[in-house]
This record gives C-alpha cells, structure tokens and sequence, in this order.
C-alpha cells in the first residue's frame, strides 16, 4: 500500500477511497474502469463556440474517466478557433489525451455534439447551448441551436461530463434528465426567452487571476475562449507561488503531464499566450502585503483552495468576484460565487468555520483497521490515510463550470446585466442553481474592456 506520496495521488480518484478502496491506487484503478464516449456529428465545430464545447468534453472528461474518452468523428474538418486553431479534430482529440475510434459502444455512456440520428451508449446525451443559456438533453430534437457564449458551449460541456460521471458513480437522476442553467439570469427557467440574455459587444481587457489550481485554470480556460477581436490589447495577471505536482493533473484544464515541477504560473502564462493573451507573472503569495498598483488591472478572479487569503479580498480591487468549491464525498459537487464589493464582506463570509481539515471519519478509522489486519504498521496506516484525508476531493468538469459562473458575472456587469451577489450551485440538481441581488455594488466601475470579434453565432440569439 503506497501513501509516501500523497501530493501525486489523483484528486477524483479520492471519491473512491474507503473500504472498498483502502489504498490510493485501489481507488485509481476503480476511475480506470470509467470510460466516456464523445460523437462529433457534422457541423459540431463549424463556429467558436461548438470548437470551445469539443475540446472542454475531451479535455475536461479525460481528467475523470481514466478508462479513457472515446471519440468518433462524421468528418474531420479543420478547426479555426483558440487553441484548436490550425487543427484538424482527429489531431486535437489525441492531442488532448482523447482516443479516436471507428465506432461507439453500447457499455459506455455517450455525449453527442452535432448532428446525427441515432447515436450509441449506455445513456446517449446531447450538450446544448443558445445565447447565455447551457444544458443537456436526452432528446436530440430538444436541443437549442446550438450558438452563442463560448462560456455557454463550456458549461454546457461540463455538465454532459457531470452527468456521465454521475450516472455510473452517484444515485439514480443524473443522465436520465434534462438539466440547464441561464448564465444570464440563473433565477429563470433556462429555457425561457429571458434566459437567453444579450449579444455579447465588450469582453474585459485587463484582470487579475488569483490562485492558479483547480478554479484558476477553470477561469484561464474560459477566458482563452472568449471570441476577442484583439487578443493583445488584453492583459491577464497571475498570482500563484506554487509549483504542479503529479495530482494536479486530475483538474488542472491547462496542465499537461510533462508540466510537473513547474510553477503554475509558468504553465497558464504559455497557454494563454499561445491564444495572444499578454500575462504578467506574480510569482508570490496573495497577502496582507498585497497592493494594486496604478496603471494594474482593478478587476480580480480568486480561486483560492484556503479561506484565509479569501479573507482579504475587501478592499484591493474595484471588483472581486471569488469562487469556491466544496471537498468532501458529497460536496465536491458544490460550487459558490460571491462577488465584491456588496452587502457581503469578505472577513465575515470567510471566516473561520471550526472545522478540521483532514479530519479522520468512522471510514477512515476503518480503513486503518484494515490495513493494520493486512500487516501494515498502525504509525504507517494511520499516517498516510490522514494524509490522504487531508487532501479535497476534486474533479475538473467542477471547475470548468465554476469558472464559467464566475466569468459570466464579469460579462454580465459590462452588458448591464442582473448583478448578483451571490451564486449557490450543486451539479446534483443544477437546474436548482440559487443567487442573491448585488443591491450595494459600490459605486460605478469601469473595469477595462475590449471589442468582440463580429461572429454569425453572435447574431443568432
């Protein structure tokens, strides 16, 4: 049994870990046996946004299901958009780790992009997206057109990914409903003319990324996707002194395996800069003494894993908008958004809860009986399933969808948009997203931004 490593140990493997995983690479090989099928249907990828909603599903999915993504192709095109620009969709597939094949399987759960009749799966789902507003359908006759936000097509492709992975891990309803969310107004019906929202015309042009791990990366991906006139004319600022260990892997979307030992801002710097992003790189930790200066971005995005740099975000900027993640079994699922300066301050919101970090359960006790039966040392059993416990429980498809929350509360405020204060979602029933009216904003802030580029989807919604 090998705990000796724990910051190599895959962060969605860990949802496995029990008794009937007793150890780190137990748990990993039960991940090895999820498998996800993709279907590319013609004109899937003919836009911006059916681009940005492929490569989420191969890129976000292959980090869950280490079974592998399986992906057939009705016509390998080349792609125009982002990081997929220049290539055909069978190289992008392999390039990021998906695996092509000839045809599905009915043991495997499928979701469809694109148009085809009758597709093969265990459950067969289609992502769909219009406008602002993002789900997925059992019937391919109830998907929306197709086009709109880059952040659309993402969340859309995340929750097909939810969906999956919790129709063969969770309890029975997930991949047997339709579920959506507007990003315009999370309180309507997502398929309401209201969700829809408005044409995108200003994308922000200089921000700040505060924490690069699971949650920055979700935010850097999202942004890599905004359909920017100009990619140069935006400035991304990130602040992180951490460097990749083998675990990151599992919900880092900009992380390769060859980039272990690298420090995280290194690593988002070169992918948001192969998309034309300028960055500047803060090789430090957010603190006390951390200060914005002229001339610096005064819009900020926190990911942070730890309530005490969250604490501190009062103050700094023009405008914070912090997400957060839960840890555990049931609540890795769960995600939150607040945004500042509002009727919420940071110091209260984050404050301490009382409750210990790593904190061994009845399971765990049982796990260390367990290994103690089959010869392990009890000092050897104990300390690595703490060491395990101690480490939150993560999987990428969360905080891609997190990332596009949190992105859209940015695009909202430059298109006069509900403000919202606070964002409550648990990808076990998204549908049931939950926010609170911003009615103390602050005074009028002009964060920077920056043209669209003129796009046929834009003008579809």
């Amino acid at each position: 049994m090998s705990f000796d490593r724990p910051e190599s140990i895959h962060r969605t493997a860990l949802l496995f870990f029990g008794k009937d995983a007793p150890s780190p690479e137990e748990a990993e090989a039960t991940l090895r046996r999820l498998v996800l099928q993709v279907h590319v249907g013609r004109g899937a990828c003919s836009g911006r946004s059916g681009t940005a909603a492929l490569t989420t599903l191969v890129n976000a999915g292959r980090r869950a299901f280490l079974g592998g993504v399986l992906v057939t192709i009705d016509e390998d095109v080349e792609l125009h958009h982002g990081w997929a620009k220049g290539r055909r969709i069978s190289e992008l597939v392999e390039e990021l780790g998906g695996t092509l094949v000839n045809a599905l399987d009915s043991s495997h759960p499928t979701l469809a992009l694109g148009h085809r009749a009758e597709p093969v799966g265990l459950i067969v789902l289609h992502p769909t997206w219009h406008g602002w507003t993002a789900g997925v359908v059992q019937n391919p006759d109830d998907r929306r057109d197709d086009h709109g936000l880059e952040i659309a097509a993402i969340a859309a492709a995340a929750l097909g990914i939810s969906e999956a992975f919790q129709f063969l891990t969770g309890p029975p309803g997930p991949g047997r409903r339709d579920v959506g969310v507007s990003l315009w107004n999370p309180e309507v019906d997502w398929r309401s003319d209201e969700a829809v929202g408005l044409t995108l015309s200003r994308l922000p042009s200089s921000l700040w990324l505060l924490g690069l791990g699971h949650l920055g990366q979700g935010y850097a991906w999202s942004i890599g996707w905004l359909s920017y006139a100009d990619p140069a004319a935006v400035l991304v600022a990130l602040v992180d002194d951490d460097v990749v260990e083998g675990g990151n892997d599992a919900t880092g979307m900009l992380l390769r395996p060859s980039d272990e030992g690298s420090l995280k801002t290194r690593v988002v710097a070169r992918e948001l800069e192969q998309v034309g992003i300028r960055t500047r790189i803060v090789e430090r930790r957010f603190d006390d003494h951390f200060a914005v200066q002229d001339r610096e971005p005064v819009l900020a995005l926190a990911g942070f894993d730890k309530p005490e740099p969250r604490r501190l975000l009062g103050g700094r900027f023009k405008r914070v908008i912090d997400g957060g993640l839960g840890t555990g079994g049931r609540e890795y699922l769960s995600i939150s958004v607040h945004t500042f300066p509002s009727t919420l301050d940071p110091a209260v919101v984050f404050r301490p809860s009382g409750a210990s970090t790593g904190a061994l359960t009845e399971e765990h006790e049982a796990v260390i009986k367990g290994l103690i039966a089959q010869g392990l040392p009890e000092g050897t059993a104990r300390c690595g399933v703490t060491a395990v416990a101690g480490i939150a429980i993560a999987a990428a498809f969360v905080g891609t969808f997190a990332g596009t929350l949190v992105l859209a509360d940015v695009l909202r405020s430059l298109h006069q948009g509900p403000a919202l204060c606070a964002v409550r979602c648990d990808l076990r029933t998204p549908t049931d997203l939950r926010s609170a009216p911003n009615t103390a904003p602050g005074p009028p802030v002009n964060p920077g931004f920056t043209a669209c580029s003129e796009s046929p989807e834009a003008d579809r919604f």
